[in-house]
Parts: C-alpha cells; sequence; structure tokens
C-alpha cells in the first residue's frame, strides 16, 4: 500500500504514513481514490527507477542484481515496465523524425518487398503509430519470452524478474532510437527515374551510425539478458547462453512478423 498524499510505502496495518503522517483510512483519502493510489504509485515509481539507474549508470552488468534487490517485486514490477514504457516513447519519438525501428536493423527482411521504401512512403501520422505498435509489441514479446525462459530452464524466479530483466534490457535500444532522434532518417529525399517511378537514396553515413550503433545496442543487450538470467532469474549459467539466444530470436522474429504485417 502507498501513501496518497507522498507515495511512500506503508506497511501493511499501519494507521498513519510514516512518512508524512497522513491517516490511511478511507476517510483521508479525496474522492478519486483509484486515481490518488494510481498517482502514488507512479510517484513511487518514478523515484525508484531513478535510482535503479543511478547504479545501472555506474556499473550496468555488475549492479543489474543490486538494482533489482533495492526494491520488493512489486515495486521491481513496476521499474521494469516503467523501462518498457521508455523503450516505447523513444520509438515513437525517433518516429517524428522519421526513424523507425526496422530502420535500424531491429527486424529481418524476409520477403521481397524493401521495408526502407515502404517505410519511407508512410504518411507521418502513420510511421509513428506503426513504430508505436512495434515498440510495443516488441517490449512484450520480450516479456512473455523472459517468463517463459524462466519456466522453461527450471529458473527459481519471479514476474517481477522477468518485467525487471526485460525493462533493463530494453535500454540499450531506446538509447540508439534517441540516437535516431538526434540525427534524424538515414533515407534521403525521394526522387523519381525516367520510368517515372519514386526511389529513395540512403544517406551513407548516417545509415553506418545507425546501423553500428544498433549492433553495439543488441550486444549491450544480450549481455544484460544473460546477466539477468544468471543473477535475477536463476537459470544455470550453462543454460543462461540458450535461453537468451532463444529469446532474442523468437523477439525479433515476431519484431519482423508485427512490421510485415504493418505494411
Amino acid at each position: 500500500m502507498f501513501c496518497v498524499s507522498c507515495g511512500q510505502r506503508i506497511p501493511d496495518g499501519a494507521a498513519r504514513c510514516p512518512s508524512c503522517g497522513v491517516a490511511t483510512g478511507s476517510s483521508a483519502a479525496p474522492s478519486g481514490g483509484r486515481r490518488a493510489r494510481f498517482q502514488a504509485l507512479l510517484t513511487v515509481g518514478i523515484r525508484d527507477t531513478v535510482e535503479a539507474l543511478k547504479v545501472l549508470r555506474r556499473n550496468p552488468l555488475g549492479g543489474l542484481r543490486a538494482s533489482f534487490t533495492m526494491f520488493d517485486p512489486h515495486r521491481a514490477l513496476v521499474v521494469g515496465g516503467i523501462f518498457c514504457v521508455f523503450f516505447v516513447l523513444a520509438a515513437m519519438l525517433a518516429a517524428m523524425r522519421g526513424v523507425g525501428i526496422i530502420g535500424l536493423g531491429m527486424a529481418m527482411d524476409l520477403g521481397n518487398v524493401s521495408l526502407t521504401e515502404n517505410f519511407a512512403s508512410l504518411t507521418k501520422g502513420s510511421f509513428i503509430i506503426k513504430a508505436f505498435l512495434q515498440g510495443l509489441g516488441f517490449a512484450a514479446t520480450l516479456i512473455v519470452a523472459c517468463a517463459l525462459a524462466r519456466i522453461v530452464f527450471r529458473g527459481n524466479g519471479q514476474l517481477a524478474g522477468d518485467f525487471y530483466i526485460a525493462g533493463v534490457s530494453l535500454l540499450p535500444l531506446a538509447a540508439i532510437l534517441l540516437v535516431g532522434l538526434v540525427l534524424g532518417p538515414d533515407i534521403g529525399s525521394p526522387r523519381s527515374d525516367v520510368a517515372g517511378r519514386t526511389t529513395y537514396t540512403v544517406l551513407v553515413w548516417k545509415d553506418a551510425v545507425l546501423k553500428v550503433g544498433t549492433v553495439f545496442a543488441l550486444a549491450y543487450s544480450t549481455l544484460l539478458l544473460y546477466t539477468g538470467y544468471s543473477k535475477i532469474a536463476g537459470i544455470a549459467e550453462e543454460k543462461a547462453a540458450l535461453a537468451v539466444s532463444s529469446v532474442l530470436a523468437v523477439s525479433l522474429l515476431v519484431l519482423s512478423v508485427i512490421a510485415r504485417n504493418l505494411l
């Protein structure tokens, strides 16, 4: 339970908040009780997220378990969820500049149609909506895949750990999306050839920066997943590598399918 006034956690059975002294009874709660509880939960979640980022900033891999154990399972789940939401927001912000998840090479082109040209031909509103759906789908798939991997490989973690591992592993990918927000798209202005067909040129330097950055982000996400599986989910180290490979393969495949169906 959380205080509707200051957002601090209240021990079960307490009559007043130990932080600000506000009574915990329904008479002290405002008329919008659910809204107040949500605001309190969000306040605590944001505060916890900042504290987790302080630890992860100093040592992302070594501090992963330490940052997770700072919170009880409920708060850790909220922090992981906030990390996932941040990734989706980063995807939408990058889309506002014309940089999509597919443009960063985070999905596989399994067909004969050029994903680059398809995305370049979308309106900005449609592009942002599709980026939102891709980001949401990828984050949700990663959470589910983490939970399934923990079950299949007999880890001793819990759902809060799955959310936290998935959320933290998405942070490097969110970072490269924000780089895309700053740089803008790697696709130049459309041109018409002699046959009247519209073609798009690729700005090589931007394409190189975004692709190399994406490879770096994916590599770091892989390391975070492995560390999370072995240190938080309780999966044996000899099985954690297979779990990471399986989760990434499934998540990227689902993202590719989502992108293909959206175009």
